[in-house]
């Protein structure tokens, strides 16, 4: 029964860390995070990092004026060290194995560096398939001033819809291509065991999805990928390096 009491006790804890860690990694990161180049990330209110610090994953929408679709965002402490999530972020070639994906591959560039170009299809129930190219970027200049501690993944589409190997072809014949999709990956070093994850993702589907439809889905979607991401990290089982 002790064994169990504990058990749940730190299923109950995980990733859960004290509010003031967090405001003050974040005033401590500030000049590394003026650094920031996605600058269509959306702002995220502080209560955001209140539920954080408790160990949940606060998700919310922000509708973007002319614009049918909104952008999602997602904030979380996840029990895993910055360089352990870094890797499972970006390990682009075994991504089908533990995700949603079905199939995922490098089309340009190098497996775990950047720039590179990504092709990645996910089987919609019900819908028609869907798949899209990511160009993926870093930003090395935060990740140099902070010494790891903050880092920024990208990604976005560029409109260029050419699948260039039989793989990507075959797999593309299979679905349609999203209309387009951009966002990012905000990591933030907490304590060297856990991490700040700051998500934003921004994407017209295409097809016959009604927008609130898809809206819904972007929202709900947040925590489903950012624990998917976690676990990953914690099973150390990733082909990327750390840093």
């Amino acid at each position: 029964m002790l064994a169990l009491a504990l058990a749940l006790i730190d299923i109950a804890s995980a990733g859960s860390v004290p509010f003031t860690l967090i405001q003050s990694r974040i005033q401590e990161t500030m000049p590394q995070r003026q650094l920031l180049q996605e600058t269509t990330r959306p702002s995220v209110p502080w209560s955001a990092y209140e539920e954080a610090a408790a160990g949940e994953v606060a998700t919310g929408v922000v509708a973007v004026s002319g614009y049918a679709h909104k952008k999602a965002w997602g904030v979380a402490v996840v029990d895993a060290p910055i360089g352990d999530f870094w890797a499972a972020i970006n390990d682009d070639p075994h991504k089908a194995a533990w995700s949603d994906l079905d199939y995922a591959e490098v089309l340009s560039g190098r497996a775990c560096a950047a720039p590179r170009r990504v092709f990645q299809f996910l089987p919609v129930p019900l819908l028609d398939d869907r798949w899209w190219i990511l160009d993926i970027r870093y930003n090395e200049a935060m990740a140099r001033a902070s010494g790891g501690r903050v880092r920024e993944q990208m990604w976005s589409t560029n409109g260029d819809w050419t699948l260039p190997t039989e793989a990507s072809a075959a797999w593309g014949a299979r679905g349609i291509h999203i209309n387009s999709t951009r966002g990012s990956w905000l990591l933030t070093d907490l304590d060297g065991a856990h991490t700040l994850v700051e998500y934003y993702t921004w994407a017209d589907p295409g097809g016959s999805i009604p927008s609130s439809i898809a809206n819904s889905f972007a929202d709900n979607g947040i925590e489903g990928s950012i624990r998917t991401f976690e676990k990953h990290a914690r099973a150390r089982d990733y082909g990327c390096p750390r840093w």
